[in-house]
């Protein structure tokens, strides 16, 4: 399964992506998180010791982590915000611990969760002007997400990396 998840700000990027892989696969979601009610993540530690593995804060966040835990693609576009995602994708990224493992190990000399492996990551950040300083910000930032949960991907930036968009649509259909 591959799902989509967009800020209002770029959901047309998202759109034509999903529109040219469902052409090659059926098991595709989108979700304009922008256009969804997700809280943050307060760190109460709820879904460790209260509710296992499901976060206590009910809102759209509950109709989105189910695909998630399914999909073995999981595809971000996202505006960049001061080097980092949108606060509307934050807040889902933020509930990604959710997916993972909840007991941590031991790799590269720093502690890391993980959900299950081989999930492609892949994060599509949004940035007309060229402040190389917040992309390169941007990037380490999902490069870290990547090494903590244990996938694989790769950042992008539009339209500093406009000519790799179109293979990627076609590496994630062919996946």
């Amino acid at each position: 399964m591959i799902t989509i998840l967009t800020d209002k700000m770029v959901d047309d990027l998202g759109q034509n992506m999903y529109r040219e892989i469902e052409k090659a696969r059926q098991d595709i979601k989108h979700f304009c998180v922008g256009n969804m009610r997700v809280e943050p993540c307060y760190a109460c530690r709820g879904c460790e010791e209260k509710t296992y593995k499901r976060c206590v804060i009910r809102d759209d966040a509950d109709l989105i982590l189910p695909f998630l835990v399914r999909s073995e693609t999981i595809v971000i576009f996202t505006s960049i915000v001061f080097g980092g995602y949108s606060f509307p994708v934050k807040r889902v990224v933020d509930r990604f611990n959710l997916l993972a493992r909840v007991h941590y190990d031991f790799r590269d000399g720093e502690l890391k969760s993980g959900k299950y492996s081989g999930v492609n990551y892949y994060v599509i950040g949004l940035q007309d002007s060229p402040h190389t300083e917040e992309i390169k910000v941007f990037k380490q930032l999902v490069f870290e997400t990547i090494d903590i949960i244990g996938w694989k991907g790769r950042p992008f930036v539009l339209p500093h990396d406009a000519d790799e968009y179109d293979n990627l649509i076609q590496k994630v259909a062919s996946l």
